[in-house]
């Protein structure tokens, strides 16, 4: 099962994607994606079909879509319609003629069944437990909302609230919108359609995909210099300038304003106001919104109808860890390993981070680069420490910011070899803090490293014992441990500069 190529397509009313992806274990890593921007719903909504034109034009992308299948090599794939097929009375009749000419089946799905899809990708990248979670995803004909309470999925529903269909809907494409107008479109979203649909607790977190509002966070990342990642978060105050400009404007001069997209810049209108509307209603600072929630579903449940696992659905679920080992499964690293400097690592920080002045949320940032310290290996283990740097530093890890992974990328790289100098590269734009927070994890990572080896889990315990001059360190186990000692003896070197004492196996 391993390797295997799997693939979704996703024919949407704005635009149709198709995502690849290689099966790696019990995750899975992205290989080759295509997006075609045909706004297939201002057919539907417009004029209330899809056109002769519009069938060409997506039987043509298909036909690009079927030769990267081949290309690719995939044993399995599943195409989706949403909405702008679901409406169009034709849909069928497309779905059949695109069968019968390019060979791709497609399964024209409910409201219902996208959304719980979505519900699905959703969960791969957020950890849902700690929160009431209000999923959208909104498309060009529909947008589908789904109510998790601690993880628990209470409801998922399809509404018409699709950006290119409210859009037609209630404005005219050339013109800055009316008062009227805007009033018209928030009493039909909230006092028509989601007035008895919305949760009435509270909603802790907002969680979004679709294009249109991703653009939003992409403009709001841009202005703010963040890097691009899966997950975005936008905060409200942006929120409401960003809403006050998109109204006050005519699409010639939405088209102006820096990164919006020119295919969304008028059904950007509607989409700015079912989130800015929600965000208040719901009195939070702000939402996040995620690439590809509906792609990402759809690569789980064809996962799992292989019989297929992911990891946050079983062994590991906390997504954030779940995220970490899969990572590290895609750059093939010893796992057994892995778990096991984690152990150690954390039998370590939890006896020595009073004395080392460390807090407890630390612990995330030494986990991750526990798990992920070798994944280097893949490139070469020559150096491999470097290379772990380099892959951690590029790569987005869930649930960590961009100074977070930074921080974890440095620790992984002073596991081996030499020890931290602040006149390194890779400290640049780090604060005194954190550079400081950096040798002392790493401190922990080496001796944690060293007492696994052989990479046989031969520790099973550590215990350490503190005075004025000297930190003992008591190993159990049931084993041979002299290379473990070795081990130790090799790497003790940066805690023993931190502390200013030496430390001392007992």
């Amino acid at each position: 099962m391993d390797n295997k190529v799997i693939a979704v397509i996703d024919i949407g009313s704005n635009s149709v994607r198709i995502q690849v992806a290689r099966i790696i274990d019990r995750t899975y890593k992205i290989i080759n994606e295509y997006k075609a921007t045909l706004r297939l719903g201002d057919s539907v909504y417009k004029i209330g079909y899809l056109t002769d034109n519009d069938i060409n034009r997506l039987i043509y992308e298909l036909s690009n879509m079927k030769k990267i299948l081949d290309n690719e090599g995939v044993t399995l794939y599943r195409a989706v319609a949403t909405a702008s097929l679901r409406d169009s009375p034709n849909g069928l009749a497309v779905a059949k003629r695109v069968k019968e000419e390019i060979g791709i089946d497609i399964d024209i799905i409910t409201g219902e069944d996208e959304a719980k899809l979505i519900f699905l990708g959703a969960s791969y990248h957020i950890h849902m437990s700690d929160d009431n979670i209000l999923l959208i995803d909104m498309g060009g004909g529909s947008a589908e909302f789904a109510y998790a309470e601690k993880g628990v999925l209470k409801f998922a529903i399809s509404t018409p609230l699709g950006a290119v269909r409210l859009y037609h809907q209630f404005f005219e494409r050339e013109l800055k919108p009316t008062k009227a107008q805007i009033s018209a479109l928030q009493d039909y979203m909230f006092k028509n359609i989601l007035k008895d649909i919305l949760p009435q607790m509270k909603v802790t977190k907002i969680v979004c995909s679709g294009g249109t509002l991703n653009n939003i966070s992409m403009i709001y990342s841009k202005r703010h210099n963040e890097s691009d990642s899966a997950i975005k978060f936008v905060d409200n105050i942006f929120l409401k300038h960003f809403h006050s400009e998109i109204i006050s404007k005519n699409l010639k001069e939405r088209l102006k304003i820096s990164g919006i997209e020119q295919n969304r810049a008028d059904i950007i209108l509607p989409s700015s106001a079912l989130i800015y509307g929600l965000v208040k209603k719901y009195h939070l600072n702000g939402f996040y919104t995620l690439s590809g929630g509906l792609r990402a579903g759809l690569t789980i449940d064809l996962m799992n109808k292989l019989g297929i696992e992911l990891l946050f659905q079983g062994s590991y679920p906390n997504v954030h860890y779940a995220r970490l080992i899969e990572v590290g499964k895609k750059y093939y690293f010893d796992e057994a390993h892995a778990l096991q400097v984690s152990y150690l690592a954390k039998l370590i920080f939890d006896q020595l981070k009073n004395i080392l002045a460390l807090e407890n949320n630390d612990w995330r940032l030494l986990e991750a680069s526990s798990l992920l310290h070798d994944i280097g290996q893949y490139i070469s283990y020559s150096k491999h420490h470097k290379h772990s740097y380099y892959l951690i530093k590029n790569t987005e890890l869930s649930g960590f910011s961009d100074n977070d992974i930074t921080i974890i990328a440095n620790i992984a790289r002073y596991h081996r070899r030499s020890i931290p100098k602040v006149s390194h590269d890779n400290f640049s734009g780090l604060t005194s803090k954190d550079i400081s927070k950096i040798h002392k994890l790493a401190g922990i990572l080496r001796i944690a490293d060293g007492l696994d080896r052989t990479h046989s889990a031969l520790i099973t315990d550590i215990k350490i014992h503190i005075t004025t001059n000297v930190i003992g360190v008591h190993l159990i186990s049931d084993s041979e441990i002299s290379m473990e000692e070795a081990g130790f003896e090799k790497k003790k070197d940066l805690l023993e500069k931190i502390l200013k004492r030496e430390i001392r196996l007992i």
